[in-house]
């Protein structure tokens, strides 16, 4: 993780690989804001599109989108220059799973993408990447941004949960072993950074922030320290962050 290409704003991590768009990965000490509110800090008009996330592998565009519930499900949102008559920004939130920003530099399109260990054995990221292309947009023109996210050495999951990340590259990364028996640790950025590199996007055209969730709880929401503090498994984390792109 380079951590010079990323900084902060006003309490919001921003990365210099997308300084062509108004973006940002936002903390908890935004919430409750909602991305209608956080939009405003990148523009003072226009509109934000989010969907309702569910751990799969849909990309849909902001104009199948209602700014009014209820919410279609995806867990991928873009939207294009053509589309945009004022702002408009797509939004994804995260506790733990890692939120992803791409844009393209010729086209202008972006995207936000939101993939915890499902969205990524879905292949959510390559899924993106193919319809962005299937749209217009090349390989060389995208850049990817995977934000703060628990980390490797931090996320331990069973066998059977790293086999299923990890069969959607074809050379194994980002898995290393536990002391408990049938575990390991996984670590969901190396490898969407080696789906996408298996893609043909070259490694200077995508940053991984230099933060990890679970540790920076001065920053960050976490569902894993979340279920540790409280002693419960619940079924989604109560407290997210938002990260977000715009374009005008």
């Amino acid at each position: 993780m380079d951590s010079s290409s990323w900084h902060w704003r006003d309490g919001i991590l921003t990365c210099d690989l997308l300084s062509q768009w108004q973006h940002g990965f936002f903390t908890r000490s935004h919430n409750p804001q909602m991305p209608q509110d956080l939009h405003r800090s990148f523009y003072s008009e226009g509109v934000a599109y989010r969907a309702k996330q569910v751990h799969g592998d849909r990309l849909i565009h902001a104009q199948d989108i209602s700014t009014e519930p209820p919410l279609p499900e995806a867990d991928g949102v873009w939207v294009s220059p053509e589309f945009a008559n004022a702002p408009t920004s797509v939004w994804v939130c995260t506790a733990d799973c890692v939120p992803i920003l791409i844009g393209d530099r010729r086209l202008g399109a972006v995207a936000a993408v939101h993939a915890g260990w499902r969205g990524t054995a879905a292949k959510i990221v390559k899924e993106t990447v193919i319809q962005l292309c299937q749209r217009g947009s090349e390989l060389k023109d995208l850049l990817v941004a995977l934000g703060p996210a628990i980390t490797g050495e931090a996320y331990q999951v069973s066998q059977s949960v790293a086999e299923q990340v990890v069969a959607t590259i074809q050379t194994p990364v980002g898995v290393t072993p536990d002391r408990e028996p049938d575990r390991c640790r996984l670590d969901l950025r190396l490898v969407q950074q080696q789906q996408l590199k298996e893609l043909g996007i070259a490694p200077e055209q995508v940053a991984i922030a230099p933060y990890c969730t679970l540790q920076t709880p001065e920053h960050f929401f976490s569902y894993r320290r979340y279920c540790l503090e409280h002693g419960v498994e619940a079924k989604r984390s109560p407290q997210v962050q938002w990260s977000g792109i715009a374009i005008r």
